[in-house]
């Protein structure tokens, strides 16, 4: 009588389910069906029955190439004749190479399923890492998603993966939920549908057939159905407006497979007391008449608690109205209960045929009839793709949610009144969150956790009182973490960035509500990391939108929306650039080194506002003690005329205290003693047209003459004259520096720190400066670059400021733009092991250069010079070019007109290649250019003599930045020039663009 009811069940499905119209999923748009009828028919008649039977099998399988994992594989496909494999987790190249060795194995090419929601990676450990469903659900932007679905349906090709068990339709309605959570997309169920469809549509889009479950909607349960049978204690009316909606729009948008859940829902079927998937109520009724859904239907895995101790499981499934069986405990006994319920006729063969043909079918569509072994050859290389990457950056960048902004501050502004301290709550080591944040500002990386001893932590937080803005990174909702929290949050302005789940930060409620702002990252990872500091500094621009909501504190759909402001950080691919043909640059670089051209670089590449290129070489020494880091700083040399001197020149003609025509003696009363230099301009001296020599030697100024003979030095090496100081002069070994300027101790008498161990007298800078005043001029003002023309430019900006050029500078550029690498007397406040050396000075200052000018103007003038003495890394001179790309404008705030940054980087003499301060390509004679000839007329720059260039492309939005050390260990080391290694690199960058 049972046998006879079940039977009576399923032909009474059956015949409402042949008159019931339902759309055709999207996959059979495409296909020739007198074809695949053909490819269907010719295999269904080779097939015995128990062969069709195995079709509806799919099977787990681990990712082992044991011989005895084999020797099961080998035997769930030649004798249950199995239709389809679920790999466990594993790698990527063990499972293809399982894959084609099952593939080899069977007769009928099985059909490779992933269960797969955030892509390969939660299956394959060497795969791409997605963002998880939660994630992706704060994306207002859904071509994003479906480019994302459209990533892992490549993947999974690559991978010899037909259908991926994704994405998960359900609607997060319960908080408390064990087992969906994060895997949905979030609480709104046409927001789900959105997300869900163009993840479908982008995977399917590449031949692989997306999954949608758990129908009828596992999201408003309080029990996992991997250990029990959940109750879904809600009305049918309930179900429909919420539950089911994605489900209805992935259906009605023509999607090709779903997934029943293990859920026991009495709404819908109140008698059976089965779980979803075994019932005909819901799996037939609802699912295929009601809703008309006319693709592949799948179980749960049946192994799970929710449905695997019901017994003829098997029978009880395809009788529901399931196609596929999915992973079921112990296959070969569920593969006989069935053959046996057929046998007694609990089960038509017009059932297994039928299904049988729908799943083959579904193999010609998904192209198993054309099927071919997986390559293994480049495998992981073709799945972890630069594209890949930067897609993955894209959807963490648009999901960071700003939660609270009361006050406007994000991104973050006036960095030079700010003192920073970022907390890690919950980390011993400094978190990528950290590092990234100390590329746009001076932040001090602070950890903290719960295990340490109490006075410790107060001994830590105590000190955050320095600091007038705190950020703080959240890691997980732990109680330890919630109370050191409180305590750093007490009484002081801070930032939450929380790296957790939106229902994790609940605990958090009252230091939230103390808080100046509050950011939402989903994910503890170094990419959501990296990526929730560039919007809290303005590097991206906030657009994510909370997906849930967070009881008390925020609603579903909250979050403010920014505008980048200051540089990012990403991937070549974002600006249109190319990774591949950067990567020219290395070799190049190696090139150099090899030649002793240099012995370390940083290269910088900002293409449309994005550090795209960002890369340190080699060491600060040829014999390789310290590792070039991003974050060490190199000696800019003749740089600093265009980043130090002209910025200033810049902001006071923006001010209207200078103009190009008023004369230079008008700011130096000292130039109006001499007829010509009196006349001298400030456009005369930033053309470098003012008659002024190109330098002034400091050795017979400050050498004792009476330490040597007759001569200081001379073109020939003999005992006498053994210190060389060019590739052809030596001076005399006992040459010494004058005992009444200088000392090797500070005093008093002698304040000036020169070098290490090395002071002078005021005398020694008042000696150069008189010396250019009275140095002579040559009869006409043709062009010759000179660093006299800058010296003089420092003293006017000096004059007419009141202050040292030096802290003019950090005051309105260098401080405000966070640019805190870029200073003139740089051990004032950066390590010496972070400097470059330069040169080793056997003459003057007896000692390698690290720290001090490698320019003997500079230095001897006590540092800050308007010619040299401008330290940077290439990270933080990179800010103030951008401003100057920006049109006088960086972080939000001005720092000079656009009308000011074009009059300066727009002109150009009509005498020389030169512009206003700036370098520029020579178009009329390129190979004396000091550009590549590919750089347009608009580029400008400069270069300085220990081995440093930039150039600045307002056509291409491009800035280029090449700092060396290249006078390391002699200045007369010209193989850099000689091998026209920046240029090269140049004409690289150029290559990548097209």
């Amino acid at each position: 009588m049972k046998k006879a009811g079940l039977l009576i069940i399923y032909l009474i499905c059956l015949s409402v389910h042949l008159f019931s119209m339902g759309k055709e999923p999207s996959l059979y748009r495409n296909i020739d069906e007198k074809q695949m009828e053909h490819w269907v028919d010719s295999v269904f008649d080779s097939m015995t029955f128990k062969e069709r039977v195995g079709q509806l099998f799919v099977l787990g399988v681990d990712v082992n190439l044991s011989a005895r994992n084999k020797e099961l594989v080998k035997k769930y496909i030649q004798e249950l004749k199995i239709g389809g494999i679920l790999f466990t987790k594993g790698t990527a190249k063990a499972q293809a190479e399982l894959t084609n060795y099952c593939q080899s194995l069977s007769k009928v090419p099985l059909m490779i399923t992933l269960d797969g929601e955030w892509g390969l990676s939660m299956r394959l450990t060497d795969t791409p890492k997605f963002p998880i469903n939660m994630t992706l659900g704060a994306i207002e932007n859904d071509s994003l998603i479906y480019a994302y679905g459209k990533e892992v349906g490549r993947q999974c090709r690559r991978m010899g993966i037909h259908v991926n068990f994704a994405p998960v339709l359900d609607v997060n309605s319960n908080e408390n939920n064990p087992v969906i959570g994060r895997r949905s997309f979030g609480e709104s169920p046409e927001k789900v549908a959105h997300k869900a469809i163009a993840y479908a549509r982008g995977l399917e889009s590449e031949g692989v057939l997306s999954v949608g479950k758990h129908f009828p909607g596992h999201g408003d349960t309080s029990d996992d159905s991997h250990k029990t049978l959940p109750i879904v204690n809600q009305t049918r009316h309930h179900l429909e407006k919420f539950e089911l909606v994605p489900f209805k729009k992935y259906i009605n948008s023509g999607l090709g497979g779903l997934m029943v859940g293990h859920l026991n829902v009495p709404a819908f079927d109140n008698y059976s007391q089965l779980p979803a998937s075994l019932s005909p109520a819901i799996t037939d009724t609802l699912l295929q008449q009601k809703m008309k859904f006319k693709g592949l239907v799948f179980t749960d895995a049946l192994e799970m608690k929710g449905a695997s101790e019901f017994p003829n499981l098997a029978a009880k499934a395809l009788l529901a109205g399931n196609d596929i069986l999915l992973k079921p405990l112990s296959p070969i006994t569920k593969m006989d209960e069935l053959l046996k319920a057929i046998d007694d006729g609990v089960i038509p063969h017009s059932l297994i045929e039928e299904k049988c043909l729908k799943v083959l079918r579904y193999k010609y569509i998904l192209g198993l009839n054309h099927y071919s072994a997986i390559p293994l050859k480049n495998l992981n290389e073709d799945l972890n793709t630069r594209q890949t990457q930067l897609l993955i950056q894209e959807l963490y960048a648009a999901a960071i949610t700003i939660l609270k902004d009361t006050k406007e501050i994000l991104p973050l502004k006036m960095l030079g009144q700010r003192t920073i301290a970022a907390v890690a709550v919950g980390k011993n080591d400094e978190t990528p969150f950290q590092k990234m944040l100390g590329n746009y500002a001076s932040v001090e990386p602070i950890s903290l956790t719960g295990k340490m001893p109490t006075a410790k932590q107060s001994e830590i937080i105590s000190q955050l009182d320095k600091y007038n803005t705190i950020i703080v990174g959240i890691h997980s909702g732990k109680k330890a973490d919630i109370t050191l929290a409180r305590r750093i949050c007490q009484n002081r302005n801070t930032i939450l960035v929380f790296f957790t789940s939106p229902y994790q930060i609940k605990g958090y409620q009252d230091v939230i509500k103390k808080s100046q702002a509050v950011i939402l990252a989903y994910e503890d990872n170094a990419t959501a990391q990296e990526y929730a500091a560039q919007i809290l500094f303005g590097g991206y621009g906030a657009q994510g939108k909370l997906p849930v909501n967070i009881n008390n504190l925020f609603t579903l759909g909250k979050g403010t929306e920014t505008q980048a402001t200051r540089l990012g950080y990403t991937l070549p691919e974002a600006t249109g650039m190319n990774s591949d043909s950067l990567d020219k640059i290395a070799p190049i670089v190696k090139e150099g080194i090899s030649a002793k051209a240099f012995p370390g670089c940083q290269i910088l590449i900002a293409h449309k506002g994005k550090i795209i290129y960002s890369k340190s070489f080699g060491y600060f020494d040829y014999a390789g003690t310290h590792p070039v880091q991003n974050t060490d700083v190199y000696d800019l040399a003749s740089v600093t005329k265009a980043t130090a001197t002209l910025p200033a020149i810049m902001k006071l003609y923006d001010d209207h205290k200078l103009s190009f025509h008023q004369k230079l003696s008008n700011y130096i009363p000292q130039l109006k003693a001499d007829t010509h230099k009196k006349q001298i301009t400030i456009k005369d001296a930033l053309y470098h047209e003012t008659g002024l020599a190109s330098t002034l030697s400091v050795f017979p100024l400050f050498l004792d003459r009476n330490s040597y003979g007759n001569h200081l030095y001379q073109k020939k090496r003999d005992n006498d004259y053994r210190i060389q100081i060019d590739r052809q002069l030596y001076a005399h070994k006992d040459a010494r520096l004058r005992k009444d300027m200088f000392s090797t101790s500070r005093s008093d008498t002698f304040p000036i720190n020169i070098a290490e161990n090395l002071y002078a007298t005021p005398k020694v800078p008042d000696t150069l400066f008189t010396c250019i005043v009275k140095s002579k001029t040559r009869n006409n003002k043709n062009y010759l670059y000179s660093c006299l023309n800058f010296i003089l430019l420092q003293k006017a900006v000096e004059n007419i400021t009141q202050q040292p050029l030096n802290l003019f500078l950090n005051k309105n550029f260098y401080a405000p733009l966070g640019a805190t690498t870029t200073t003139y007397l740089p051990l004032t406040h950066i390590s010496r092991e972070r400097i470059a050396p330069t040169e080793n000075d056997a003459l003057l200052r007896n000692q390698i250069i690290i720290g001090y000018p490698h320019d003997e103007l500079a230095a001897f003038s006590g540092g800050v010079s308007g010619n040299a003495g401008l330290f940077s890394s290439a990270n933080d001179l990179a800010k103030l070019l951008q401003m100057y790309l920006n049109q006088g404008e960086y972080g939000g705030e001005r720092y000079i007109s656009a009308h000011t940054v074009a009059s300066f980087t727009r002109a150009k003499s009509e005498n020389s290649r030169r512009g206003l301060g700036f370098d520029k390509p020579n178009t009329n004679k390129p190979e004396a250019s000091p550009t590549c000839p590919e750089a347009p007329a608009s580029v400008y720059g400069h270069t300085g003599f220990t081995g440093t260039a930039f150039w600045v492309d307002p056509d291409n939005d491009l800035i280029f930045i090449f700092l060396s050390n290249r006078v390391y260990a002699h200045r007369w080391n010209k193989n850099l020039m000689t091998l026209n290694i920046r240029p090269r690199i140049q004409s690289i960058i150029y290559s990548a663009l097209k």
